[in-house]
C-alpha cells in the first residue's frame, strides 16, 4: 500500500508539471495567434499602395523642414533641415534601413530647407534631384553644390509642373509661377509637392507666402486629406483662404520653441476642424495608404 500511495504521489506530480508546460506553450500559441489576427486584419484594413512619412524633429529651437517618404521599393526626401542637423537626419534615415535616395527634392534654397543636404547627398545614393531657382547665396548652398560635385550629381531644375509615379505613389511637383517676386523671393519660388495614395493624398507647402499662396488658390484641384502648412506656421491675409481650398483634415507645423507658429493660423486650423501636430514636439510618422491615415507622434 505505501508503494501504491507513492507511485500516486509521483504521478499527481509529473501530472502537474506537465499541465504547467502546457499553459506556457499555450500563452505562447495564444500570443502567435494575437499577432498573426493583427497582421490580418491590418492586411484588410490598407490595401494598394502606401507609404511611410517621417517629419523630423531635432533637438533645436529653430524652425525647418525635413521629411523622408518610404514608399515599397523606393525613397523620397523632401527639404532636409539645418546644417546643424545634418548628421542626426542620416542617423534617422539609416536607422530606418535606407541605403538610397530615389527622389531628393529642395523646395527653395533658405537655410533650414538646404542646410542637411549635403550630409544626405554624401552619406547615400542619390537618384534624382529636384530644385526651384536660386534667389540667393550661402555657405549651406556653397556646401551642397560641393557635395552634389563630388557625387558627379546635377540637378533638375522644376519650371513646369512635374509627375512621376513609384510604386504606385503619385508625386506631382509645382514650380512658383515667377522668377521675380517683389517680396520674400526665396519663400514665395517655393516647389509645392503633392504625394498620393489612390484618394489619400499629403500637399507639401514648402514656405510659400502670400503671393505664392495666391498663386496656390488659382489652381483647380489641391485638396488633400493632409496639409504641410506653409512657412512653418507664419499667419498671412490668405492663409484662411488656403486651408478652406484644400480642406484637410489633418496639419502638420515645422515649427521651432523661438519661432513658434502664430496664433492665428492655429485658429484658422481649429475653426476648420483640423487636427494638428507640430514636429517640435517629435518625430511625426504618417502612415498613408488608398484607403487609410495614420499619424503618431
Amino acid at each position: 500500500m505505501q508503494i501504491r500511495k507513492m507511485i500516486g504521489l509521483f504521478m499527481a506530480l509529473m501530472l502537474l508539471a506537465g499541465c504547467g508546460r502546457n499553459i506556457e506553450n499555450t500563452a505562447s500559441l495564444n500570443t502567435e495567434t494575437e499577432v498573426e489576427t493583427q497582421t490580418d486584419q491590418t492586411a484588410s484594413i490598407s490595401t494598394g499602395p502606401s507609404v511611410t512619412i517621417t517629419g523630423f524633429s531635432a533637438e533645436t529651437d529653430e524652425a525647418y523642414d525635413a521629411f523622408v517618404i518610404v514608399g515599397e521599393n523606393h525613397v523620397t526626401v523632401i527639404d532636409t533641415g539645418l546644417d546643424e542637423n545634418g548628421e542626426e537626419l542620416v542617423s534617422l534615415m539609416k536607422e530606418q534601413g535606407i541605403s538610397k535616395v530615389d527622389n531628393l527634392i529642395i523646395t527653395h534654397f533658405d537655410k533650414d530647407h538646404v542646410g542637411g543636404a549635403d550630409h544626405v547627398i554624401n552619406a547615400f545614393d542619390i537618384g534624382t534631384i529636384y530644385t526651384t531657382y536660386k534667389s540667393k547665396d550661402s555657405d549651406q548652398i556653397d556646401n551642397y553644390l560641393a557635395a552634389l560635385s563630388s557625387k558627379g550629381l546635377t540637378e533638375t531644375l522644376v519650371t513646369d509642373e512635374i509627375s512621376f509615379e513609384m510604386d504606385g505613389v503619385s508625386y506631382d511637383i509645382y514650380p512658383p509661377q515667377s522668377t521675380a517676386y517683389e517680396k520674400d523671393p526665396s519663400n514665395n519660388s517655393s516647389l509645392v509637392i503633392m504625394v498620393s495614395c489612390g484618394d489619400n493624398n499629403m500637399l507639401f507647402a514648402g514656405d510659400a507666402e502670400k503671393l505664392r499662396i495666391s498663386e496656390l488658390l488659382e489652381m483647380e484641384d489641391i485638396q488633400a486629406e493632409i496639409l504641410k502648412v506653409p512657412h512653418h506656421g507664419r499667419y498671412e491675409k490668405n492663409m484662411a483662404a488656403l486651408v478652406e481650398k484644400v480642406s484637410p483634415e489633418y496639419a502638420i507645423i515645422t515649427s521651432g520653441t523661438i519661432e513658434p507658429e502664430d496664433a492665428e493660423v492655429m485658429q484658422i486650423l481649429e475653426a476648420a476642424g483640423v487636427t494638428t501636430y507640430l514636429n517640435r514636439e517629435g518625430n511625426i510618422t504618417i502612415t498613408m495608404s488608398s484607403d487609410n491615415i495614420s499619424i503618431t507622434q
